[in-house]
């Protein structure tokens, strides 16, 4: 996991809630602290910012509580992400799942590879792109995953992250997701047309600045 520097172990991700530039930009920020500080958090807070106008509902988050799970995941497989004989082999056993249990057979892509929602680490989805080599813009090193925010926790196409305290056990696959929208998007944020937001940081210079890649 990077970290920022000088001990600097817990990280904040910044989003103005205003677009920027003819192509209506989102900006972003990290600032990186050390956790220890934060035993005396009055020193980082003041009166909290008047919120301004804003177009959308979704240009403002929604507090909600953060309940960390630790998971596996793996490699997005398109492309040389995995070695081609490995992809074919997942091609296959997906085509076989379809077979055996029609739609709502699980796929290597999106319930075993990479969950929905917010995550630390892990492999970046590249659903809306496909996949992109990362280098850093000041040594061309490549860079690594920090963390990945997304306007949703859950989805019908990846029902098999949903938490079981989510589910509707008399039933399978995609139908048994139960709740609103306040379960399947608590933080209310948006990024870009429902894609994932990608922060990527050098694993050489943690001074180095972070990239931000809409996927």
């Amino acid at each position: 996991m990077s970290t920022g520097g000088d001990g600097a172990d817990l990280v904040q991700l910044f989003r103005c809630p205003f677009t920027h530039g003819p192509y209506l930009e989102r900006r972003y920020r990290l600032q990186w602290r050390r956790a220890r500080d934060t035993e005396h958090a009055e020193r980082f807070l003041a009166a909290p910012p008047e919120v301004p106008l804003l177009r959308w509902e979704h240009e403002l988050p929604e507090p909600c509580v953060l309940h960390p799970e630790e998971v596996d995941t793996h490699p997005w497989a398109e492309d040389d992400t995995l070695p081609a004989s490995l992809i074919a082999r997942i091609d296959a056993w997906d085509d076989a799942q379809v077979a055996e249990h029609g739609p709502d057979a699980p796929s290597y892509q999106y319930d075993l590879s990479i969950p929905p929602g917010w995550r630390v680490g892990g492999y970046p989805s590249w659903a809306s792109t496909g996949p992109m080599a990362i280098d850093c813009a000041s040594c061309a090193t490549p860079m690594g995953l920090l963390l990945t925010a997304e306007g949703y926790e859950l989805d019908a196409g990846s029902h098999s992250w949903v938490p079981l305290e989510d589910r509707d056990p008399p039933l399978r696959g995609k139908a048994s997701i139960r709740g609103g929208q306040s379960l399947a998007q608590p933080t209310r944020l948006r990024f870009g047309r429902d894609r994932d937001l990608h922060v990527f940081t050098c694993p050489a210079n943690p001074g180095h600045p972070p990239q931000w890649v809409l996927a």
